[in-house]
């Protein structure tokens, strides 16, 4: 139990300073992330003076070990706590696979914009469209995880 409260403590913390560095941008984080195409994606660079674009890069220090911790938070709640305890199991270890799943899907689609950012060589269509699929299935699974947690807390307050 003490991992998962130094590890929600760890995601909080890195999430906090992440908004807090990036709520600058303007068209924010969301914005590229939401992306599919490099005319997409670079309208919203476009948008950026030359210090936002270096900000957005910079971000990324902080980014990576918080999908880190989010992950092996969402693993650990499922799997180290009562939280879903009285759903099916299967449920539960779809729930448990949720958020690392959600922070590889991260993990690509920050290495894909690193790329975009840093690479030698032009980035192929195929490319902009995965980093922005990669980013709906993170953001669908984080937001299925929390409204699962939500739910299950609101049922049995106790349950954690």
């Amino acid at each position: 139990m003490r991992t998962v409260r130094v590890l929600a403590a760890a995601s909080a913390l890195l999430f906090v300073a992440m908004a807090l560095y990036t709520s600058p941008l303007d068209p924010g984080i969301p914005a590229i992330q939401f992306t599919f195409t490099e005319a997409g994606f670079r309208s919203v660079l476009n948008a950026w003076r030359p210090a936002d674009v270096a900000r957005f890069r910079a971000h990324f220090a902080i980014d990576f070990p918080f999908l880190a911790c989010y992950g092996a938070l969402g693993f650990l709640l499922t799997r180290r706590t009562g939280l879903f305890r009285r759903v099916k199991q299967r449920t539960k270890s779809l729930l448990a696979l949720s958020l690392p799943v959600a922070a590889a899907a991260d993990a690509i689609e920050n290495a894909l914009h690193l790329y975009f950012l840093y690479g030698s060589a032009p980035a192929v269509q195929a490319s902009y469209f995965a980093a922005g699929v990669a980013a709906s299935v993170k953001w669908l699974l984080i937001v299925t995880f929390v409204c699962c947690s939500v739910y299950a807390l609101r049922r049995h307050p106790a349950s954690i």
